[in-house]
């Protein structure tokens, strides 16, 4: 007992030590200390890079610089003060914001660019010791001190910020008020030495404010704490002003206390740094939101716990956290093969890895002695400056959209030199979300041309920023994302709110015309894609290296009007080095009478149409506006299913024949890029064209267009007759497509699968991709095929001789005199028969063999 006494005592000895030294150390102390300063400076004299951006910052600063040296009061003057509320006698009060107004963002940029320009300042203060820079810095702080505090606090919303009005507190947290205590930090020796700042008021140098300075910082704090929004990544990005103005704090409890809120306590409005980092369980996990916003908050989190780390070393929040910057780079294996990302809910197709959040990972590795985030980020910036995709000496303009800014960070964090090896990693065949229930197929080509590579995804859930888009897809042929999401638009718009969050935006499929979202974040909740079987599954080795395979499944049960559930099985398969096709299934019933599904396909290009040459289009405008005029209460109640924002529509009657259509895409380059649609022909369906909206991010060419789209209704159920669609992305010619035909297998009018003969300029191929419910057996004596399992891809040549087998789930396969048998329920089996001998490559836990008669 006495031990556990004498121990807790040095435990809390140490804690009363650690943070005694951490409240003991001498302004600056945010981003750097004293004791720092030389090797910065002998990091700028020795290293070319460090040097190009020290002298970069100084000529971006001159001109601005420049200015308050001329003629200081009308440099203050030009700020956004409100001149005609001042006081005679005293600094006026800054202008507001209203950010809804064109003349208020123009404002803020004002409001950005002084304390930006005052940070830099003090930043080079702080190197060279030139007190003309310092002066500068205070005077801009002064002028925002004193300004600040003759406004009022929004007391009009719960989310109301002090500068910034009508409920804009999280704008203003990182736009404004993380800036503001930088600027303190970095000329407090200044101040302490005896500076003063220049009073437009009375036009003299008075002392500074000291209490009104520290009233800021509280307020932004209390405002981060009080004003937030818990379960999203609003706390993320209210923290930098939250910690960053606490640790501008002179009352050293008050720092403890409030440090407190941010570390563990959290409040009603700010959840702390152990809820957010509970998203990051494993490594691989991200934040779970959409791609800007999940990257965000990897990005800033690993800012502050680095500054928070050399604020108090002990804390260890590097050690202790660092699954969220091993995430800085996560969304680069969701990327297409031309760099493009994935795109669901609110998410952007352009993005990736920011290599300076690398740099702010890896001096936390320094600094904390992890050498997994040291090879890690090492290796990632190595290899980004080889590949030409990122330059260390590199400044641009001033980043006023930078949010918040520390730019200075280059200079003052990152290492002298990189230890990493360049590494030039391929990304896996397959990888999932799983916040997003996201899964992902890719099968690069051997050319490694973006174009020839191949690349699908199947994923839907809710999350904030997600939308309501079932069960969804995207597919990328010849360089693009062909088949699309839509994206998103301005945010509070009718488009953004009753079209591009719902089901008819994605390439999903709608039931009864009901599908719809309850619940959840802005009442858009949906359920959740399940996984049923995957080959090869997330990040594994593939057996095959032309095949892999998806079996997911959905529950379209919000309101009560579709009450339906889905199955859809996406296969990838590449033909040749430049060829390759995807086969969706999608399945679908729903428990009420009456039922009817819809199939959407979103296409980017010019045009699509029907090769059919007896298919009848005729004018068909009402088809899908019965929802048109339902109630619309933003963020709350949609017109769901969003299709009446369809154009131009033109559809046929009942149409049972295989159908063949084509997308086509004539300005994406010097050749046109298509993408046909070999679709097995079924019973009472109807076969529709239309112009959706936009989409969002497109290439150039079509960013501003309608997106050309088909949608097939099926009257009655779509499971044991579902949607099979085949599709070929491909480009010059309309002759150049691969394929030659596409034909549906079946028995007693159950759908098992599809026969795909196509010629890849060098051989003729004949597959068979069977898919079915797993209990049942396939059997088709005239092919000699005998299946137990979900999937599999028998490929022959013209002449029906076996080239290779795939079984991507199963437990036994025979196709003529050639049989592959797993003791447990197979993931991948694969035999290549067309080398003498067979190469057999399989990832069943008990084992698989092959046999030929």
């Amino acid at each position: 007992m006495k031990k556990q006494v004498i121990i807790a005592l040095i435990s809390v000895l140490n804690f009363f030590l650690v943070n005694e030294s951490a409240k003991a150390q001498e302004r600056p102390f945010i981003w750097v200390t004293q004791s720092e300063r030389e090797d910065i400076l002998e990091k700028i004299e020795n290293q070319p890079w460090a040097a190009s951006l020290y002298n970069s910052f100084l000529q971006r600063l001159d001109v601005e610089f420049s200015q308050h040296q001329k003629d200081l009061h009308a440099f203050l003057m030009s700020m956004p003060l409100n001149v005609e509320a001042a006081t005679p006698g005293m600094s006026p009060p800054l202008k507001v914001v209203d950010y809804k107004s064109r003349d208020g963002r123009k404002m803020a940029k004002l409001h950005k660019r002084y304390l930006q320009v005052a940070i830099d300042c003090g930043m080079v203060y702080y190197l060279t010791q030139e007190e003309k820079y310092a002066q500068c810095a205070l005077d801009i702080l002064n002028a925002f001190v004193v300004g600040l505090n003759q406004l009022s606090l929004d007391e009009n919303t719960s989310i109301g910020g002090w500068l910034y009005t009508g409920g804009q507190h999280l704008r203003e947290a990182r736009e404004i008020g993380a800036l503001v205590p930088m600027i303190y930090d970095f000329v407090s020796p200044f101040i302490k030495k005896g500076g003063k700042p220049y009073d437009l008021g009375s036009h003299a140098r008075v002392e500074f404010p000291h209490e009104e300075a520290q009233n800021v910082f509280r307020n932004y704090v209390e405002l981060a704490i009080e004003r937030g929004h818990i379960g999203s990544n609003w706390s993320v990005l209210e923290s930098p002003s939250m910690v960053q103005n606490l640790l501008a704090l002179e009352d050293e409890k008050e720092r403890i206390e409030f440090l407190k809120v941010y570390l563990t306590e959290g409040s009603d409005n700010q959840d702390p740094l152990t809820v957010i980092a509970n998203n990051f369980q494993k490594e691989g996990d991200v934040y779970p939101e959409t791609s800007q916003y999940s990257s965000g908050v990897a990005s800033l989190t690993t800012y502050l716990l680095t500054i928070l780390t050399k604020y108090d070393p002990s804390l260890q929040l590097g050690k202790k956290y660092i699954n969220i910057p091993m995430a800085l780079s996560r969304w680069e294996d969701m990327k297409y093969p031309n760099d493009e990302i994935v795109v669901f809910g609110d998410g952007h197709r352009y993005g990736g890895t920011d290599y300076t959040d690398c740099e702010v990972a890896y001096y936390l590795g320094k600094i904390e002695g992890l050498k997994k985030l040291i090879d890690k980020n090492g290796r990632l910036i190595n290899t980004a400056i080889m590949a030409g995709n990122y330059e260390r000496g590199h400044l641009g303009d001033r980043p006023l959209d930078q949010h918040p800014y520390f730019e200075p960070l280059s200079l003052l964090w990152f290492s002298d030199n990189i230890e990493g090896d360049i590494e030039l990693i391929e990304k896996p065949r397959t990888d999932n979300f799983r916040h997003a229930s996201l899964f992902l197929q890719r099968n690069l080509s051997e050319t490694k041309k973006p174009e020839d590579g191949l690349m699908c995804f199947v994923g839907g859930a809710h999350m904030v920023h997600g939308h309501a888009n079932g069960m969804n897809m995207e597919l990328y042929g010849k360089g693009y994302v062909l088949g699309v999401d839509q994206g998103r638009g301005r945010y509070q718009t009718k488009l953004h709110e009753n079209y591009s969050r719902l089901f008819a935006a994605h390439n999903t499929v709608i039931v009864n015309g009901s599908s719809q979202s309850e619940g959840g974040w802005v009442n858009l909740g949906i359920n959740s894609v399940q996984l049923k079987c995957m080959e090869p599954m997330p990040k594994e080795e593939a057996v095959s290296p032309y095949h892999s395979f998806t079996q997911t499944s959905f529950v379209d049960d919000k309101g009560d009007l579709a009450e339906a559930v889905q199955q859809r099985t996406m296969a990838l398969i590449r033909t040749s080095p430049t060829t390759g096709y995807y086969v969706d299934i999608f399945r679908s019933k729903s428990e009420l009478q009456d039922e009817y599904h819809d199939y959407l396909y979103h296409n980017i290009g010019d045009q699509v149409e029907y090769l059919n040459e007896d298919i009848q289009l005729i004018s068909t405008p009402e088809r899908y506006m019965e929802n048109a005029h339902d109630p619309w209460i933003q963020n709350r109640q949609y017109r769901h299913p969003g299709w009446h924002y369809f154009e131009n529509v033109h559809s046929s009657s009942t149409y049972s024949k295989d159908v063949k259509a084509r997308f086509s895409a004539e300005k994406l380059g010097k050749e046109h890029i298509y993408m046909n649609m070999y679709i097995p022909g079924e019973e009472n369906r109807e076969y529709t064209k239309v112009k959706a909206p936009q989409t969002f991010e497109a290439p150039k060419p079509y960013q501003n267009k309608s997106t050309p789209t088909i949608v097939i209704r099926k009257e009655g159920e779509a499971w044991e007759k579902p949607f099979v669609v085949v599709y070929e992305p491909y480009k010059g010619s309309i002759e150049n497509s691969s394929i030659q035909s596409v034909e549906k297998i079946q028995q007693k009018g159950i759908y098992l699968g599809v026969k795909v003969t196509s010629n890849t300029g060098t051989q003729t191929l004949v597959q068979y991709i069977i898919t079915k419910e797993k209990k049942k057996v396939f059997k088709d004596k005239k092919l000699g095929l005998t299946f137990s399992g979900t999937f599999a891809i028998i490929t022959t040549d013209a002449n029906g001789n076996a080239l290779n087998i795939y079984m991507g789930e199963g437990t036994k396969l025979k196709y003529k005199n050639v049989s592959i048998e797993a003791k447990d329920q197979a993931l991948g089996a694969y035999l290549d028969l067309s080398v003498d001998p067979p190469i057999f490559n399989c990832n069943v836990k008990g084992g698989a063999t092959f046999s030929i008669d």
